[in-house]
């Protein structure tokens, strides 16, 4: 006879949901432990309680996606934040989805008198499924659900950040505009950064850009004329500051 527990799906699908959204242990004795593994998030300052290794597996996927997102501004880094939560809970439903097959085979397994190993496996799998049909129907649901936010929240940010680097190209070719105008006159500002509609560039970082964009001009300027230097510039080349 079986020794698989008595649980209900609405049971199993209930301890499902503690575990997406646990709040942490609720005995005095299970909050004294807990206290030694909050940590306050740098960005949102909210404690996390995980274990040691939880936690840095989580900080670590987290920095992985950050990377990859590259939110700029604190409304940004929201919805990177929450990118980043919504995949790892999503992993998250898949490991408890591997975990309840395995405890299926656990259980069901030394019951069986199949041929095979192969044969063994199909039909542990088959039982499992049969019997937690519905707690498996929710956590595929409970996924759908998460990619549809998460897909809603990438396209937020991909609309601001379209929206973002756009006002900064057009700030940043602004820049360069009056920083070439300035040298043409021979009065390149003394400051080291200039700030045009909100955006901060290096003033030698884009002194650099237009040297190398003069360069690039005067070069195709003597290839279309066979390389002859003695043809003169379309163009008065800019003087730039030596570098400090």
């Amino acid at each position: 006879m079986s020794t698989k527990p008595n649980v209900s799906n609405a049971q199993l699908l209930a301890n499902i949901a503690n575990s997406l959204h646990s709040t942490g242990p609720r005995t005095e004795e299970g909050k004294a432990r807990a206290r030694y593994n909050a940590r306050r998030h740098g960005l949102t300052g909210q404690f996390y309680v995980m274990d040691d290794n939880d936690r840095q597996a989580y900080f670590t996927f987290e920095k992985g996606l950050f990377n990859a997102l590259a939110p700029v501004g604190e409304y940004e880094h929201q919805l990177a934040i929450s990118i980043a939560q919504d995949h790892w809970r999503m992993n998250r439903v898949k490991g408890i989805e591997f975990n309840t097959m395995g405890l299926g085979h656990h259980e069901l397994a030394p019951e069986m008198n199949a041929d095979s190993p192969e044969t063994e496996t199909a039909i542990t799998q088959a039982q499992t499924w049969r019997s937690d049909n519905k707690a498996f129907a929710n956590m595929a649901l409970y996924e759908t659900r998460l990619h549809r936010i998460i897909n809603r929240n990438k396209r937020e940010l991909n609309e601001l950040q379209t929206k973002r680097l756009a006002a900064e190209a057009k700030a940043r070719e602004e820049a360069e505009l009056f920083l070439a105008y300035e040298l043409s006159k021979s009065e390149p500002p003394k400051e080291e950064n200039i700030q045009v509609n909100g955006f901060v560039f290096s003033v030698a970082t884009i002194y650099e850009d237009l040297a190398w964009q003069q360069t690039l001009a005067e070069a195709r300027f003597y290839k279309a004329n066979n390389w002859d230097r003695s043809k003169p510039l379309p163009f008065k080349p800019l003087s730039f500051p030596k570098a400090a």
